[in-house]
């Protein structure tokens, strides 16, 4: 038989995810490994679910074992015998997306089937698979799944509560869950001894802070409770508003720890798991034994100032590398530095790259106020500053920076600066939960949704090939030895969180991308190709997989519409010379941060509100090409451009900006748009910002230009279904549609403005007049022959023939396209010139004149076999003989 089974001491979400897996499993026995919680025992009380007391159950009999809302062994009790059999295949259910150890490396043995996902019940994931599967609940049913969800997520109220969750709830109530019971046992009474042991705990509590996360660490002496013990910790979160609880209480002769967690940032499942307890990040509990409460009081104190410690230090949350300014630099150059790079504040360095000391920009211009413009740094410089060390605690760097009003901090080893602390950095620190909060779940173009999340490694898991990810995690851990940051940045990244499939994989080095790039092919027996001038490199892992690493870099632009100058800088800086926002993404692949994302300009906001927005308002001016991948990028992904972006867009068309621009970077951001697969609306688009005129004055949007592109969208479509293996360049045939709508002079002056690759020119040359000839011999009444069809069209590329099917109205034309597609150009003689030799025919012109004779002949059915082609061969060999 089967056994549905959750974890220990279970809690409501338990119990109904186990409800729920009997509809999946029909049959299957429910038991519990252990105990429950109070409010499940009141539940059980006076409801019976069918369960089985543990006991009675004979393990021997168990063919298949169904977790729920667990996945570690040692959270099951003694079912852990069957979790552990390999004859025995396992079911998981649950929505902690990594359990609190790598428990086993069998679960990915296909014994082991998992469904696991970031929701906030594991009532939601079970509910999802009944609705695929069409299966229906009762009332009570869906009474007992509602208190579950509403339980494990706090009513939906919870951080950790998604728009998945939401959905569930709805469809628990059209099966008419009763929210009367759900309230009822939601509610634990507040009678004296719990009261008593509240009242004991806020005492006695004392407050540590953790990350910056305000903990409540608590113990008790008052041993008369007899109830739940996890919900008086709930209960004690809610009343003070802490981040995080961690209560220690009495029970006979042992001690019951308890902990809830509000903030990812703070995993409660460690303490618990130090202690031989267990559960996720965010609620877990342990039972201690043989030690006093003092010596566990202690012991999670100790814990707990370890965690900040070890990861609330300078080297983990400075910025690196730095810019800084030298010694015998002028305040004028200086200044120009900074405008440049984007910073208020440079380091000073000696020669031999030493710290001296900080230069701010408000001393910087009040000194060119009083004509300083050519005297050396020296002459200014502020050396009564407070540096750190990359051991310094944060709260340190915290309380000299409000201390002494410094907004920036030098992290030194030795005299060597190596990274620095922000005011940008400190706020973030302080305040990633109104970060967090910020950032709202992310809709994904898939059918899974995506939500925001601190580390996205499920993500890369699941949503990269398995090669590709292995081939990630190793070059994280080559990093790691080489003391270098590496992230996957750009559109990979944005697209992997939309789950769009993307393998164009660009990765960042902070440090040397090349020499990084060198050391690890040789390591893994990789090719590698470097671009030293760009700081690039490709590495060749297979005939397939190649990867493109680059130097992280900052740009400035000498002036607008400029290539831009590139150096070496940090992640942050090369983020910053994206383009937009939703491009600014990153995923740290180093081993001990492997798949943490880094966000440092809003966007996972902007992909949650589907908004195009650049970075900053020079971004158009600096590059004007921007502009048409901004309009690109939002038909692409069905996004909006933000009103301030739309702003700059019409700004920078007022300005001389895209006459500068070289022909052949517009020529290719309108090749990138016109590749789009339909890029009609974006046109529309460009014509509504004025924007078709940097084509050619003369090109307009017109209800003629419209309808042709309307054309060419419908007639690409049926291409492409026609030949799936036969690529055409699309974009050529919109070019065409623009182009046809322009005078003849027009079209000419275009054509030699733009640099079109060779290949595309010859396709472009017919247009105009040759293409209105075409359509007029195809409009011909009668219709024209199917060989006649077959002469007019042959000589062209296929993007002009899609472009006649585009532009004719007429359906007997359209036909005759569609059968020179489908069939003629398909009918070959089957003699050839060797037979026409073997026939007596000697060589020349006349075997050619004839095979097309033969060509004509059958595409017209007058011939259908070999024997009809020799037959009429020999009749023009006599005629040309005479």
């Amino acid at each position: 038989m089967d056994l549905i089974t959750t974890h220990l001491n279970a809690d409501f979400d338990g119990l109904a995810s186990m409800v729920a897996a009997r509809k999946l499993f029909p049959g299957a026995i429910l038991a519990f490994p252990s105990g429950a919680q109070e409010h499940v025992r009141r539940f059980l009380a006076v409801h019976d679910v069918g369960l089985m007391k543990l006991k009675d159950v004979n393990l021997d009999e168990i063919q298949r074992l169904i977790l729920v809302d667990v996945q570690e062994p040692e959270r099951i009790g003694r079912f852990q015998e069957l979790f552990h059999n390999p004859k025995v295949p396992v079911h998981i259910f649950d929505h902690h997306p990594e359990p609190i150890e790598d428990v086993t490396p069998s679960l990915s043995n296909s014994r082991f089937h998992r469904v696991v996902d970031s929701v906030g019940a594991s009532v939601t994931i079970l509910l999802e698979q009944l609705q695929a599967q069409q299966i229906t609940l009762t009332p009570f049913e869906a009474t007992v799944l509602a208190i579950g969800l509403y339980d494990e997520t706090g009513s939906l109220r919870y951080n950790s509560t998604t728009p998945r969750d939401l959905e569930a709830a709805a469809v628990l109530l059209r099966a008419q869950a009763d929210l009367t019971m759900v309230t009822a046992f939601m509610q634990t009474p507040l009678d004296p001894e719990r009261v008593a042991l509240l009242n004991d705990l806020l005492r006695t509590g004392e407050t540590v802070y953790v990350h910056d996360q305000k903990v409540l660490l608590a113990a008790s002496t008052y041993d008369r409770y007899q109830g739940d013990l996890s919900s008086v910790a709930e209960q004690l979160a809610h009343v003070e508003g802490y981040d995080a609880i961690i209560a220690l209480m009495p029970m006979e002769d042992k001690f019951q720890l308890v902990a809830r967690s509000k903030s990812p940032e703070l995993n409660v499942g460690k303490i618990a798991e130090h202690f031989g307890g267990g559960g996720h990040p965010q609620a877990s509990s342990a039972t201690i034994k043989g030690k006093t409460l003092v010596e566990v009081t202690e012991q999670v104190r100790e814990r707990l100032l370890l965690e900040r410690d070890r990861t609330l230090c300078a080297a983990g949350i400075m910025t690196t590398p730095v810019r800084s300014a030298k010694q015998d630099a002028t305040i004028l150059e200086t200044e120009r530095a900074m405008t440049r790079l984007g910073v208020n504040v440079l380091p000073v360095l000696n020669a031999k790259k030493q710290f001296l000391g900080l230069v701010s920009r408000e001393t910087i211009q009040k000194a060119l106020f009083h004509q300083m413009a050519d005297l050396p740094l020296t002459t200014i410089l502020q050396t009564d500053v407070y540096t750190a060390t990359p051991e310094t605690p944060f709260h340190d760097i915290q309380t000299h920076m409000l201390e002494r009003n410094q907004r920036f901090v030098p992290i030194l080893k030795g005299r060597r600066v190596i990274g620095v602390f922000t005011r940008t950095d400190l706020l973030r620190t302080l305040h990633h939960d109104i970060l967090e909060a910020a950032h709202a779940p992310v809709k994904a173009t898939g059918p899974t949704p995506s939500y925001r999340q601190r580390n996205v490694k499920n993500l890369l898991h699941t949503r990269l090939p398995e090669d590709l990810y292995t081939l990630l995690v190793a070059m994280g851990e080559q990093a790691e030895k080489q003391q270098v940051g590496l992230y996957l940045v750009g559109g990979c990244v944005r697209d992997l969180i939309l789950n769009i499939p993307n393998l164009d994989i660009d990765l960042v080095v902070e440090g040397n991308g090349i020499a990084f790039a060198k050391s690890f092919a040789k390591h893994h027996g990789a090719r590698v190709k470097t671009h030293d001038r760009f700081g690039t490199a490709t590495v060749t892992c297979s005939e397939t997989r190649k990867l493109d690493i680059a130097t992280a870099r900052t740009e400035y632009y000498e002036y607008p519409t400029a290539l831009p100058t590139v150096e070496d800088s940090s992640i942050k800086k090369d983020l910053y010379r994206r383009d937009f926002t939703i491009n600014t993404l990153a995923i740290c692949l180093t081993r001990h941060r492997f798949g943490e994302l880094v966000d440092f300009y809003g966007g996972q906001r902007d992909l949650h509100d589907k908004i195009i927005r650049v970075l900053h308002s020079l971004s158009f001016i600096e590059d004007p090409t921007r502009v048409f991948r901004a309009i690109r990028f939002q038909h692409r992904l069905g996004f909006r451009l933000g009103k301030e972006t739309s702003a700059l867009i019409k700004g920078a068309v007022t300005m001389d900006l895209f006459e500068r621009l070289s022909p052949s970077r517009l020529l290719n951001e309108l090749i990138l748009l016109l590749s789009e697969p339909k890029p009609r609306n974006a046109l529309e688009q460009l014509a509504e910002f004025n924007l078709l005129q940097f084509i050619h004055p003369q090109l307009r949007w017109s209800s003629q230009l419209s309808g042709l592109l309307h054309g060419v969208e419908e007639s690409i479509e049926w291409y492409t279904l026609l030949y799936l293996d036969r690529p055409m360049d699309s974009w050529v045939v919109y070019w065409m549609a623009l182009m046809e709508v322009l005078p003849s002079k027009a079209v000419r002056d275009t054509s030699r403005r733009f640099p079109l690759p060779q290949q595309q020119v010859k396709k472009l040359q017919w247009i105009g007049r040759e293409a209105s000839i075409r359509l007029r011999k195809l409009s011909k009444h009668p219709p024209l022959k199917p060989a006649q069809v077959y002469r007019t069209l042959c000589d062209l590329p296929d993007e002009a023939i899609v472009f006649l099917m585009a532009k004719t109205q007429a359906e007997s034309v359209k036909r005759q396209i569609s059968a020179f597609f489908t069939s003629y150009q398909r009918i070959h003689p089957i003699l050839n010139g060797t037979d026409l030799k073997a026939m007596g025919l000697k060589p020349g012109p006349q075997f050619r004149a004839i095979l097309e004779k033969l060509l004509d002949a059958r595409l017209n059915g007058e011939i259908t076999s070999e024997s009809d082609e020799r037959t009429l061969a020999n009749q023009l060999i006599r005629t040309l003989k005479k």
